[in-house]
């Protein structure tokens, strides 16, 4: 191997209470969201305890308050355990301080780590003086309607005293490979563009949410995203997880990412 920094790959998923049909007017009950959501981190980890690997889990207070169990069950498989809000559907300033009180009286460990519900901006101030480390709020691409960031860099880098991890994009054209990646790009077209981030940038951070991993035969969610997703998706992860495995891959968590 040329460079043990091209094998670290910082493997997240955002844990929230499944809210996708409100963004098209549809209503769905918080307890029906976070069993959603539930069914789905079941499968994911299955797959982490059957590939041996550490993930990174962002969680909002909602689902820590409903399903604290699940929570408590990622620090005893020894992952990490971050923020991800509260309230998924409407993020407010003041997340920043519940949350973590939130997930460290469930987890019993300190929160270092942030993500912005749908990667909205952060108060990298605030982050600071709360005893955070690091955020991972920035998908450095461009997205009509949702992210314009093609001037943001790639790897991670430090502002305000607070590191900033972007999601990863591959080549000179930034393709994301967030979760609808996965779902979208043929499985062999996805780890290949995986591969070619980690040779450009010495490390790769993607991340997903456990209710794709579920069946998601519900109103308000489009066919592009219930595609490959459910069972589909769990054995996508697998695959993808196995191939980088191959080239010599080492997964840490995203507090193990910017340590090294």
């Amino acid at each position: 191997m040329k460079n043990e920094a091209l094998k670290k790959i910082a493997l997240s998923f955002d844990v929230e209470e499944f809210d996708l049909p409100r963004e098209h007017g549809l209503e769905i009950s918080l307890e029906d969201g976070v069993k959603i959501s539930s069914e789905g981190l079941e499968r994911i980890m299955k797959v982490l305890e059957k590939e041996k690997v550490k993930a990174t889990f962002f969680v909002t207070g909602n689902f820590a308050e409903k399903n604290p169990e699940a929570v408590k069950e990622m620090v005893r498989g020894g992952h990490e355990v971050g923020c991800h809000g509260v309230d998924h559907f409407s993020p407010k300033p003041s997340d920043l301080e519940k949350s973590k009180k939130i997930i460290e009286r469930i987890t019993r460990k300190k929160v270092f780590g942030y993500r912005v519900p749908r990667m909205q901006k952060i108060d990298y101030e605030k982050l600071k003086e709360l005893g955070y480390k690091y955020d991972s709020s920035v998908n450095p691409t461009w997205i009509p309607g949702r992210y314009n960031n093609r001037k943001v860099p790639r790897k991670v880098y430090k502002t305000r005293g607070v590191f900033e991890i972007p999601t990863s994009v591959a080549g000179k054209a930034r393709i994301p490979l967030f979760w609808l990646a996965l779902h979208l790009f043929p499985a062999r077209t996805y780890i290949f563009l995986c591969k070619k981030c980690l040779r450009e940038t010495g490390y790769l951070a993607i991340y997903f949410h456990p209710w794709e991993f579920s069946d998601l035969n519900y109103a308000g969610v489009p066919g592009y995203i219930r595609k490959n997703s459910g069972e589909k998706l769990a054995r996508r992860l697998e695959r993808t997880i196995e191939a980088l495995r191959e080239d010599g891959a080492k997964f840490v968590g995203y507090n193990e990412l910017i340590e090294e």
